[in-house]
């Protein structure tokens, strides 16, 4: 099995879109530090908003998580699942004495050991650059919260937030995987994880809406059944210190959601990738 990882691995690392994307680390962290300088201008310091050096690492995968981190990962399993598993050089592999659920899960692996690599790079890079381009503070405004935090907590939070998008990302990736395995082609792939994407988006804020204009008054918490939600304000939400948020018990909701993508979604694209029929 660690022969097949390792195989596994270096086919990833073979693809252009996982070495283009670790090259523009650099380049995306730089990017987001401009507009977060401008940003700046218009924002009152003591606000959530106002960028430090020591917040900028997680206002820099506030801008990109959504995006960014979320289409290499659409990229990375299409091509590890679906272009393989249809184009036939699966087989080669079973050739070589290894069952396809021990593919499956070496792919798997093989793809959250790479993208772990690319949260911690992404890290180093923005904590860097935090210091570069953003003066220092002593106290720092979080959302969600009713008092400033020390640069000293910041520290843990920080990972904590990186800590959840990472799990956010593997959920989400869970979806890509099932959706790979059962599309006919890599541009079928995309498109459907695409619309998968767009759907979440949607989804929080036709369920407002809904909310609003039928009066039901449901929980604002079901809004968070959508990743993409949860990755752009829940994640906060989960790590907020206010008295009013920890009562939603939101972390626990959270994660029971993201548990659940992945345990469904994972468990049938690993039914339907190891049915036998489908690499002849």
């Amino acid at each position: 099995m660690r022969a097949l990882f390792h195989s596994e691995w270096e086919r990833l690392w073979k693809r252009k879109i996982a070495w283009l994307f670790l090259i523009a680390i650099p380049l995306i962290i730089v990017l987001t530090a401009k507009y977060y300088i401008g940003h700046n201008a218009s924002v009152p310091l003591g606000s959530p908003e106002h960028t430090t050096a020591e917040n900028f690492p997680v206002m820099a995968m506030i801008e990109q998580l959504i995006v960014v981190f979320n289409f290499v990962a659409l990229v990375l399993l299409t091509v590890s699942f679906t272009e393989e598993y249809r184009s036939g050089q699966l087989r080669l592999v079973m050739l070589r004495a290894y069952g396809s659920s021990q593919i499956f899960w070496a792919k798997w692996l093989a793809f959250a050991s790479m993208m772990a690599l690319f949260f911690i790079v992404y890290l180093v890079a923005a904590a860097i650059a935090g210091y570069v381009f953003f003066e220092s503070s002593p106290q720092q405004a979080l959302f969600y919260y009713d008092h400033a935090v020390s640069s000293q907590y910041m520290i843990g939070y920080t990972l904590g937030y990186y800590g959840m998008a990472y799990a956010s990302v593997v959920g989400t990736a869970a979806v890509f995987i099932a959706i790979g395995v059962v599309s006919r082609s890599s541009t079928a792939a995309i498109g459907l994880g695409m619309g998968f994407l767009l759907c979440s988006l949607g989804y929080p804020l036709v369920y407002d809406m809904f909310n609003r204009v039928t009066g039901f008054g449901w929980p604002a918490m079901l809004k968070y059944v959508s990743l993409t939600e949860i990755q752009f304000s829940g994640i906060a939400v989960m790590l907020s210190d206010s008295a009013a948020v920890r009562g939603w018990h939101a972390g626990l909701w959270m994660v029971l959601i993201l548990a659940g993508y992945i345990a469904v979604f994972t468990a049938a694209a690993r039914l339907i990738f190891t049915k036998s029929d489908r690499f002849i």
